[in-house]
């Protein structure tokens, strides 16, 4: 009899019960760690974001772009060719006949 009260009614670790409970307590801490994982994920893609845009935002005050494009053109011959024709409609109006011809060539060696 003394041996019944010491008895613990409580599930020993090879019961069904207490594997439920503990693939339960398993899966979720393993359902927290994702959730932190991806928060941490999240928060750091973030940050990254902001400091791209923060650098690239500031790139972009500095930058002189009729300067820049001055120089490019400087180093450029752009040759146009336009016609304009206008011809009769048979309305008795005018119309524009356009045609155009562009050519970029290579500067000129010094």
């Amino acid at each position: 009899m003394a041996d019944d009260a010491k008895r613990d009614d409580r599930p020993t670790s090879e019961s069904p019960e207490s594997d439920t409970r503990s693939d339960r307590g398993l899966s979720d801490r393993v359902r927290r760690a994702m959730a932190a994982g991806l928060e941490v994920a999240s928060r750091s893609k973030d940050d990254l974001v902001r400091a791209a845009t923060s650098e690239i935002g500031a790139w972009l005050d500095r930058l002189d772009v009729q300067g820049e494009l001055a120089k490019v053109l400087s180093k450029m011959v752009v040759e146009v060719k336009a016609e304009i024709r206008f011809r009769p409609k048979e309305d008795g109006t005018l119309a524009p006949e356009i045609t155009s011809d562009v050519h970029v060539k290579p500067p000129a060696k010094p």
